[in-house]
């Protein structure tokens, strides 16, 4: 629906709607009549009147007083909706100031003028204005109001949900039609919000929706819990009714709420995350204008870190990577172009040494954020040679470069399978750990490792990986039924990244709180419903190296220090560069080292904590002591590491994700618990 047409003529004239002149005579025009309405009425009360001719003189001053305060109050320009609160705090000045300039007025005047004559005729004026402008308000809002569109069920009734439907229901090209409300809060039972009533709780959606006609539900709580949409979920299950969610809070601030931004319900939602905090003083100050190097800049973790560092102003921010498509990816997200001549683009392989030196001696950062890697664990099972060669020489080719370069602070992402690792992926991973805290120690400077779990919906993640098997019908592959992971998204992974950098002294390993982990099986069971679909489930079996549940510190780092409320801190085992076997290392060279350097399993079944915040008992605020894994002795106090997959789209779009590129070795932390 779309409202009334302007009058051509008007528009021949030059006078268009909404536009100072006609609000200058339309609402010029209601309040001089309220004004004259007002006279009449306190005549009418008071039984003693001043002379006629006065009374002439009174009202026509008034109406001036009102029309010249009111023009300098703005009241007659596009400043407030009319009918809004503002619009009436401002009538009620407006007429107060008039009021007075009557009573001043009558005061001075040789005739006496009845006191009350002067109160009670602002006093009906304001009453008078404030209903014509609830009229105008009334009568436009039903102009406007759409007659057709999707019907809908809000659930929230709280300040978002009234905005929600405002906005519904006063732009016609909303294309949505509120029907009714749900909201768990007994005291909003009877509530109304723009003639819209909340007909119960949350658990009769179903209901609501049946007895509506509703063809889907939006959900408008700002602070909504997973646990709400999954009930959600579970109740319009096997209908065509579909959820869609109001944007985030940060999402919000970027942009006023619009009905066009609403999502659908994605498996985040189901999942559920606890909000990052963080402290952006801390931050910015710690980046902004220094020089930056990322290596892995083309991954999804190096992009997104490129991403939020390039928004803190520095000095310079140098992209390093083999793979020259993502660099013209990450170009694009961040300039809107990618010509690819500036010098901020480096292409090079963190296995060539030569390549490395010469881009930092070009460059000469400050900060270096080491996110290049091979993070998928069955091809590195497969093919372990290629895992050494990159996580362990790779980064030490990249420690020995920021050592030349006077690098003042270097942060090594690693992943949770570092913790007592099963793995080719996590022991590499654990030597990077282990080699980064030694330049630490050798060079006296901020060399820390960050580690954490999976993310949301980088290349190769279980996410993408059901969203193609549900797309084609399945089966859905699980290795285990009870297998679980750690989740995070990209962004939440990248600020907690970003913070721990400013807080790590050197030489440990700062591992992020990744919440609870997640049953893959219950993520499987969210995705079908979301897309409507009930896939077959096939169990595959676990593969080698792979665990049920993933551990975020090892056996032998349960002694650690809280650092930021998401973020701990364990002391790292230091690898010393010379006890590595060379780059091609036999089988049994690198199973040697990675004997002498990964703690007994046995240890690591405990329970997680009953926060979920880290695996094992609760960590105690105790310092640890370092040591070294040299040629021949190997002792432990700790591990690092962070990223275990790259940034790319958040999962609202993994259901219309494509597949994971099969070239290159950036396929982002393929979860283990896909086949």
């Amino acid at each position: 629906m779309s409202t009334r047409p302007w009058p051509r003529s008007l528009q021949r004239a030059g006078i268009q709607r909404n536009s100072p002149l006609v609000r200058l005579i339309v609402l010029g025009s209601a309040d001089v009549a309220a004004w004259l309405l007002a006279w009449l009425l306190a005549s009418l009360v008071v039984a003693t009147l001043a002379s006629p001719q006065l009374m002439i003189e009174l009202i026509v001053l008034t109406v001036v007083a009102q029309l010249a305060i009111g023009a300098a109050l703005s009241l007659y320009r596009n400043t407030h909706r009319i009918g809004s609160a503002d619009e009436l705090r401002m009538i009620t000045v407006c007429a107060t100031a008039v009021g007075v300039v009557l009573l001043v007025t009558a005061a001075l005047l040789a005739n006496p003028v009845p006191l009350a004559l002067t109160v009670l005729c602002p006093v009906f004026a304001v009453v008078l204005m404030v209903a014509t402008r609830q009229v105008l308000r009334l009568s436009l809002d039903m102009s406007r109001r759409p007659t057709s569109g999707t019907r809908v069920v809000v659930v929230g009734a709280g300040e978002l949900g009234a905005q929600l439907i405002r906005q519904m229901l006063t732009d016609p090209d909303s294309g949505y039609l509120p029907v009714a409300l749900l909201d768990d809060d007994r005291a909003k039972r009877n509530l109304q919000l723009q003639g819209v009533r909340v007909q119960g709780p949350t658990t009769r959606v179903r209901e609501v929706t049946d007895r509506f006609r509703a063809q889907g539900v939006v959900v408008a709580v700002g602070d909504a819990d997973s646990s709400l949409f999954r009930s959600l979920t579970a109740q319009v299950e096997g209908t065509d009714v579909w959820i869609r969610v109001v944007p985030s809070i940060t999402e919000q601030l970027s942009a006023p709420l619009d009905v066009s931004q609403l999502r659908d319900l994605n498996v985040e939602d189901l999942i559920g995350r606890q909000v990052t905090e963080v402290d952006p003083e801390s931050i910015r100050s710690g980046f902004q204008g220094r020089r930056i190097l990322v290596t892995g800049a083309g991954g999804s973790i190096g992009a997104e870190l490129c991403r939020q560092l390039h928004r803190l102003d520095p000095a310079s921010l140098v992209m390093l990577d083999r793979d020259e498509s993502a660099l013209h990816a990450l170009g694009m997200s961040i300039h809107g172009r990618a010509l690819m001549d500036a010098p901020e683009f480096e292409l090079a392989d963190i296995r060539d040494p030569a390549a490395l030196r010469r881009a930092f001696a070009t460059h000469r950062p400050e900060i270096v954020f080491h996110a290049s890697a091979l993070k998928h664990l069955p091809m590195l099972e497969r093919f372990p040679e290629e895992g050494w060669k990159t996580n362990v020489h790779g980064t030490l080719n990249v420690l020995r470069a920021c050592q030349e370069a006077g690098v003042e602070r270097v942060v090594n992402i690693s992943t949770d399978k570092a913790a007592a690792p099963t793995s080719e992926l996590g022991r590499s991973k654990l030597v990077a750990e282990g080699l980064t805290a030694d330049f630490a120690r050798a060079t006296g400077d901020a060399y820390v490792s960050v580690r954490f779990g999976n993310v949301f919906g980088s290349r190769g993640s279980v996410l993408v990986s059901f969203a193609e098997q549900i797309r084609s019908g399945g089966p859905v592959t699980i290795t285990h039924p009870d297998v679980t992971r750690y989740f995070m998204t990209i962004p939440e992974a990248c600020q907690l990244v970003l913070q721990a950098a400013v807080a790590g002294e050197g030489g440990e390993t700062l591992v992020l709180d990744m919440g609870r982990p997640v049953r893959i099986l219950d993520i499987a069971h969210g995705m079908m419903a979301l897309a409507g679909k009930n896939c077959p489930i096939a169990y595959t079996g676990l593969r080698d190296g792979e665990k049920v549940e993933e551990d975020l510190i090892s056996p032998d780092e349960r002694e650690s220090v809280r650092v930021h409320d998401r973020i701990w801190c364990v002391r790292s085992p230091h690898v010393a560069a010379s006890a590595l076997p060379p780059p091609t290392a036999a089988a049994d060279e690198r199973s040697a080292l990675y004997d002498r350097l990964t703690p007994p399993r046995a240890a690591a079944g405990e329970p997680p904590r009953a926060d979920g915040a880290l695996v094992g008992k609760a960590p105690t605020d105790t310092a640890v002591t370092d040591t070294t894994v040299t040629d021949t002795t190997v002792t432990n106090a700790g591990a690092a590491g962070a990223a275990d997959t790259y940034l790319s789209d958040l999962i609202g779009t993994a259901l219309g994700a494509r597949t994971a590129d099969a070239a290159g070795r950036r396929t982002d932390s393929a979860d283990p618990a896909v086949r």
